[in-house]
């Protein structure tokens, strides 16, 4: 479930839910539901549903005493949202699944800025363990959230769609994201290969026609 959703059933009005109401998805094909919920534009707690075992678990990187508490008041929103599915949409699926507030054993983050890894850990280990409950392990340093970076931006490019053959590195689109000509012009760099648009750059025609009649380097190669 995307965040935004999850936040809405959470904390939102009555009336923004219903426009959540995801009425073409029938949550009986699931067994569970992972989320990351937004607090305040400044902090990521994670958001576990088990259906199996009836349970909800709002997960709090940071040191959290009310982590009962807010799990106990997330499951009785959960709970009043499939029930408006229901009378709003005669959807019945998860109707009759009464969620109940879990904690969950887990790290504490250590910083200011480490909620975002945090959260995404503790959604792989909850996806490694499933059905069972998730021994979560792993270190909160700085030196481990450092790799923990580092390790997610590579699986996350590793895993990208974009061609750089057919898209410009700039705007990662075939077509220039503004309107402009029919005709799109092309320039490779020289020293990396990558296809740019010239509008994307800002290139003048007699720009483009100089710079294809030399060795052109991006400004990615020149800096």
């Amino acid at each position: 479930m995307n965040h935004y959703t999850s936040g809405v059933i959470l904390y939102g009005e009555r009336e923004l839910i219903r426009r959540q109401s995801l009425s073409k998805v029938n949550f009986d094909n699931y067994r569970a539901i992972l989320s990351f919920v937004n607090i305040g534009n400044v902090h990521w707690k994670f958001l576990y549903i088990n259906a199996d075992d009836s349970c909800l678990y709002l997960v709090d990187p940071s040191r959290n005493s009310l982590e009962q508490e807010e799990s106990d008041r997330a499951a009785k929103r959960f709970r009043e949202y499939f029930k408006m599915r229901r009378t709003c949409y005669n959807k019945t699926d998860w109707v009759n699944v009464r969620l109940q507030g879990g904690v969950l054993t887990h790290p504490f983050q250590r910083d200011g800025s480490s909620c975002g890894v945090m959260v995404i850990m503790m959604a792989k280990a909850v996806m490694e363990a499933f059905p069972n409950k998730p021994e979560m392990t792993f270190l909160t340093t700085k030196k481990e959230m450092a790799q923990a970076r580092r390790t997610f931006a590579q699986t996350i490019l590793e895993a990208s769609v974009f061609d750089s053959d057919t898209n410009c590195a700039m705007c990662a689109t075939a077509k220039p994201p503004n309107p402009g000509p029919s005709i799109t012009d092309w320039i490779q760099c020289d020293n990396c290969n990558c296809w740019f648009h010239s509008e994307c750059l800002d290139m003048t025609n007699e720009q483009l026609s100089s710079a294809q009649k030399t060795e052109w380097k991006c400004v990615l190669c020149v800096t």
